[in-house]
């Protein structure tokens, strides 16, 4: 159970710190933990309770009323207040209109600019704790990629500079994806995912992981640049229903191309996963991987929404 202070329980419910407190204070609506300094520590349970409380008070219900009544109670109202099952998501989110994403944006080019790393991590700390594991992939790590590679392209930012970024978030990420091993999942179903041996890149898998995070779809991540027997001889004993591969060219190396890889890794597969490939691939050689079945997901938009109805 993760526990955050008032500020960040006030940005995660949409209650201000002010209301919190009153709350607290007159109705015992939520009884948080206190650190070692005596601040005020929210457990994931209260933040939810708040976000309930926030919601049902804007449907017009009294605080008063509803305050005492435990979190089972006030989903029940919910659930009879909007004519729908209540869901989670739907009531505690940090949506992003609550985020100036511009602003985190803006920090971290300036931050990149100026090799201020630590403001980097911090920020994207920040990120991981207000937006969800969707929203920090399309919103953050998109556009930010994007225009970054923008500005390489245009000798305004280093290679070097890229490689930095690519690293902080990479660490970032993987805390995030570790963590997911650790939850109670909404679909036994697993996914591989990785890069063919040769294709270094793992931003890409690194937001697909988070967007599988996001929809509950169990994962493993094996990380970049893993040989076809490798892959193989993992799905082999994990009997995964997809594995799901990044790549940004179809010419792996001088010798390999993509169609290559997946030759070798059928004849090792004694199983048969779905293979889904991910990537900034030529239209030819997307049209090729459709002819053989693969799944093709052009964009991290494109997986988004084929996992929101998976």
């Amino acid at each position: 159970m993760q526990y955050f202070n008032i500020q960040v329980a006030s940005q995660l419910s949409g209650v201000a710190s002010a209301t919190i407190r009153a709350w607290e204070k007159r109705y015992n609506a939520v009884v948080p933990e206190r650190a070692e300094n005596k601040h005020r520590l929210y457990s994931e349970t209260d933040i939810e309770k708040l976000a309930i409380l926030c919601r049902l008070t804007e449907l017009g219900q009294s605080i008063g009323k509803i305050a005492h009544l435990d979190l089972a109670d006030l989903k029940e109202v919910y659930t009879r207040l909007m004519h729908r099952p209540y869901e989670e998501k739907h009531v505690v989110t940090p949506h992003h209109d609550k985020v100036d994403l511009e602003k985190m944006l803006g920090n971290l080019h300036l931050a990149l600019a100026a090799y201020k790393l630590d403001i980097i991590s911090h920020e994207l700390e920040k990120a991981k704790t207000l937006l969800s594991p969707r929203d920090l992939c399309l919103n953050i790590l998109v556009p930010l990629f994007q225009e970054i590679g923008n500005k390489v392209f245009r000798k305004e930012l280093s290679i070097a500079q890229e490689h930095i970024l690519s690293a902080i978030v990479s660490f970032h990420l993987g805390q995030m994806v570790g963590q997911h091993y650790q939850k109670t999942l909404l679909r036994d179903e697993l996914i591989l995912i990785s890069t063919p041996e040769g294709e270094l890149h793992d931003i890409g898998i690194l937001g697909a992981a988070l967007l599988c995070v996001h929809y509950g779809v169990k994962i493993i991540y094996l990380g970049a640049n893993l040989p076809a027997e490798s892959l193989a001889e993992a799905a082999n004993a994990l009997n995964p229903h997809a594995i799901l591969l990044g790549a940004t060219r179809y010419e792996l190396n001088q010798q390999r191309t993509l169609d290559d890889y997946l030759k070798a890794l059928k004849i090792q597969l004694t199983s048969t996963p779905q293979v889904w490939i991910g990537g900034n691939l030529k239209p030819y050689n997307r049209a090729e991987l459709e002819k053989k079945k693969i799944q093709f997901f052009p964009s991290l938009q494109s997986l988004d929404a084929f996992l929101s109805e998976f």
